[in-house]
């Protein structure tokens, strides 16, 4: 592994990111949640249990790993209490768990602008959130009204942030007939939070550049997919940040020429949860099949995932967009039983083939195009090298890696920490 690694999803989100990073957590002095809120979850099986972690680094669970909730992420603490009470009842020490300073706080009021917004919109422009604030409170951190976690250090600033942020919140509150806030009640909610983690709250920035130039291992986190990047993504219908390489340097702390390795996490199939297009989705009795084998269901909400066969095109896209230096493979045991599998390698558009990525709204009416392959009807769950995976397989996984245009880096053949080959 190189000193600084950063994992990134490579589809719609939801690719076993949490996965490949506690197993590589296990030589990483730092793990840094560069993005994103607790509205996406990390599902990580390991000899502690099995957690769905949403806010908190998935390199929680080595005692030797200090944990960053970095600068670019939006925190619930009351979210982060919950997931830190279960962790606990483990038997799993947190005291190497830290939030940036400049991380932005979810606020009560964000949650119920959340959930009232998505509520106003028409079924058909639904994005599909899960109404944990995380857009709303995003929007104020770019128009400057946003309240950050260092202001829990400074109570005088933080009144003064709240007396300037909420009477907007509540003319916006009260158009949604929700109710409204004082400051005193926020200003109590947040003293709870600063007696909870207020020693956690520091400037993360002077740590992260001693490890780096200490030459110690970073892992870079992100959360949901490529597909839902602000910029690149299937805009509208997607998260308020980049979950991209890019976003990783920004997020982080660290430039983008300090990043050794970029590690794309990707199913060799595709789900999707929320709004959007989804040019590879199945549907009926094929899709039913490939979510209940697979488990897809949102680690967050609980919600069904859209499922579909693999999509070489979104993924190559994701490529170039992070430049991957390797592919990490989830779920290759999920296919073990179909005898046929496909991989979309273009779409049709208005009668004409492409394969490049369009942007959304032609993404939209793009029909797939698919090659067909053998599946190989055998349990792969106890491979451990790439020799052990049939024929079949071996084909499969190596036309991704040439369609995608990154070599393979990890091939994961079930949930447990030890069911990965590593290439």
């Amino acid at each position: 592994m190189s000193n600084v690694t950063s994992i990134v999803g490579a589809q719609w989100g939801d690719e076993g990111k949490g996965r490949i990073v506690d197993y590589l957590a296990v030589n990483s002095d730092l793990v840094i949640r560069f993005q994103g809120g607790d509205n996406a979850g990390h599902t990580v099986i390991n000899d502690k249990g099995k957690f769905a972690l949403h806010i908190i680094p998935s390199g929680i669970f080595n005692p030797n790993t200090m944990n960053i909730v970095g600068a670019g992420t939006v925190v619930n603490f009351n979210t982060m209490a919950t997931e830190l009470e279960a962790i606990t009842a483990k038997g799993v020490a947190v005291d190497n768990l830290f939030v940036d300073v400049r991380a932005h706080l979810i606020m009560p009021y964000h949650c119920d602008l959340d959930g009232a917004q998505e509520q106003n919109k028409s079924e058909k422009m639904k994005i599909g959130t899960t109404k944990r604030g995380i857009g709303p409170c995003y929007s104020d951190k770019a128009t400057r009204s946003g309240i950050r976690a260092a202001d829990l250090l400074d109570m005088d600033r933080l009144r003064n942030r709240i007396e300037m942020a909420l009477p907007q919140k509540n003319r916006e509150l009260s158009y949604f007939g929700l109710k409204e806030y004082t400051v005193d009640e926020l200003m109590a909610l947040c003293t709870k939070w600063k007696d909870q983690f207020g020693h956690k709250i520091i400037d993360t920035l002077p740590v992260v550049r001693q490890a780096y130039e200490e030459g110690r291992k970073i892992l870079l986190e992100g959360q949901l997919g490529v597909m839902r990047d602000l910029d690149w993504g299937i805009y509208p219908y997607t998260t308020s940040s980049s979950p991209t390489s890019g976003g990783a340097g920004v997020g982080s702390g660290l430039g983008p020429r300090r990043i050794d390795e970029v590690i794309g996490v990707t199913k060799v199939y595709s789900s999707s949860v929320g709004g959007g297009p989804f040019m590879s989705e199945l549907f009926g009795e094929e899709a039913e099949r490939l979510r209940s084998i697979g488990g897809e269901y949102g680690a967050t909400t609980g919600r069904p995932r859209r499922c579909g066969w693999f999509d070489a095109v979104a993924t190559e896209f994701s490529c170039w967009i992070n430049d991957f230096t390797g592919l990490a493979l989830t779920k290759l045991d999920i296919l073990d039983t179909f005898e046929t599998i496909k991989i979309c390698t273009a779409y049709r558009v208005n009668g004409e083939i492409i394969n490049y990525l369009p942007e959304t709204a032609l993404q939209e009416i793009a029909e797939p195009i698919y090659e067909e392959y053998d599946g190989w009807m055998c349990d792969t769950s106890k491979a451990r090298t790439w020799e052990d995976l049939p024929k079949n397989a071996q084909m499969f996984c190596s036309r991704i890696s040439e369609l995608v245009g990154a070599p393979i880096k990890f091939i994961s053949v079930g949930p447990e920490r030890d069911q990965i080959i590593i290439m």
